[in-house]
C-alpha cells in the first residue's frame, strides 16, 4: 500500500454536509467499473483500445489503482445524483401538467 492516500470531497448546496471519498481497504486495480467503454459498444463487437495497463507493485502503481477506485466511487455517486435530479424534474413536470389540466378544467366550468 502506498503512503499517499487520495481523497476527494464533494459539496453541493442541497447536501447537509460534504461527501468524502476515499479508496478504502481492499484490492484496487486500474480496470475501473465506470471508465470502460459502454456495454452497447462491447455488444456490437467494439474493443476498448484505451484500456489501461495493470498497476505496478510500487507506491505509484498502488496510488494509480486507488485513484481508479476513487474515480469509480465519484462517478457512481454523481450518476445516482443525476438520476435523482431527473426523477425530481419528471415528477415536477407531471405535477405541472396535472395542475394545468385541472386549472383549464376550472376555467372551462367557470365560463359556462
Amino acid at each position: 500500500m502506498s503512503s499517499l492516500i487520495p481523497k476527494a470531497t464533494y459539496s453541493a448546496p442541497d447536501l447537509d454536509e460534504s461527501k468524502i471519498f476515499t479508496p478504502g481497504d481492499g484490492i484496487h486495480t486500474t480496470d475501473g467499473q465506470t471508465t470502460q467503454i459502454s456495454d452497447i459498444v462491447i455488444n456490437a463487437g467494439g474493443e476498448d483500445r484505451d484500456k489501461p495497463t495493470e498497476a505496478k507493485d510500487t507506491p505509484l502503481g498502488h496510488l494509480r489503482a486507488e485513484l481508479t477506485t476513487l474515480q469509480d466511487q465519484i462517478n457512481i455517486f454523481l450518476t445516482e445524483r443525476m438520476k435523482q435530479e431527473k426523477n425530481k424534474q419528471s415528477e415536477q413536470e407531471e405535477a405541472d401538467i396535472e395542475r394545468r389540466i385541472l386549472d383549464d378544467g376550472v376555467d372551462e366550468d367557470d365560463s359556462d
